[in-house]
């Protein structure tokens, strides 16, 4: 067996085979993933929305955003940080369940709860597809 063979066997093997190409193909694939879930988590929260009735979509209706259980929202003081400084300080999103609202403390209640936690995955993605646009070769520097 030729050298080059075992190289085929074992990319690794020979130096002169860059793992970039796939790399930078993992990185398009997931932007690409990234950016599909932000679509459709704009398009839950609109669909929750239109679903709940009034006062849900009313112009100017704002429920009080409560903390979740287990959720946390991005962190508002980052807005005024670049995005290597942000990244350095995210540990990333929790991953938790979102707690689940007891109906004996009525359905309002519940709604609201339901409006904040697709409001919080919204959120999340579009920070995900914004971070991975950092990793995008020719995206944003």
């Amino acid at each position: 067996m030729s050298q080059r063979e075992g190289s085929l066997e074992d990319p690794q093997a020979d130096s002169s085979i860059s793992p970039l190409p796939h790399l930078e193909a993992k990185i398009h694939q997931t932007h690409s993933l990234a950016r599909l879930l932000t679509k459709y988590a704009e398009q839950l929260l609109q669909e929750y929305v239109q679903h709940q009735g009034d006062p849900f979509g009313l112009p100017g209706f704002s429920p009080p955003w409560l903390p979740v259980a287990g959720l946390s929202a991005p962190a508002p003081g980052h807005a005024g940080l670049t995005t290597p400084e942000r990244l350095q300080l995210d540990a990333g999103p929790a991953t938790a369940a979102a707690a689940t609202a007891s109906t004996a403390a009525g359905v309002f209640p519940a709604k609201v709860l339901g409006l904040r936690v697709c409001g919080l995955y919204r959120e999340w993605v579009s920070r995900t597809e914004a971070d991975l646009s950092q990793l995008v070769p020719g995206g944003p520097a």
